[in-house]
């Protein structure tokens, strides 16, 4: 099992998460193409510092995954440890993924 923490990029620690060219730059340096094909999960750690995380964000840096696995098995491959607000904002970016395929 593969874990991540989603609040680190590039040395830096972020509290906002937002943009899709951000989350497009954290997909490329996560080599989510590789992981979309792992066996097993991935976990994504969000800590609480972490207190947005916008549907662009999401839908940069997963909008190709849900694409390519489909919903049910994208939910299946990837876990998400985060506060429960963040889990809303990522049930938003699949929301809003699933409404532009």
């Amino acid at each position: 099992m593969n874990r991540i923490d989603l609040s680190k990029h590039k040395g830096k620690t972020y509290r906002v998460l937002s943009g899709a060219e951000l989350g497009r730059e954290v997909r490329k340096e996560l080599n989510i193409d590789v992981l979309d094909n792992q066996a097993g999960t991935v976990t994504f750690c969000i800590p609480e510092s972490v207190y947005s995380l916008n549907s662009s964000f999401f839908s940069g840096l997963f909008q190709k995954s849900i694409r390519n696995l489909g919903e049910k098995k994208f939910r299946e491959h990837y876990k998400f440890e985060c506060t429960e607000i963040i889990r809303e904002n990522i049930e938003d970016g699949i929301f809003n993924i699933l409404n532009t395929m």
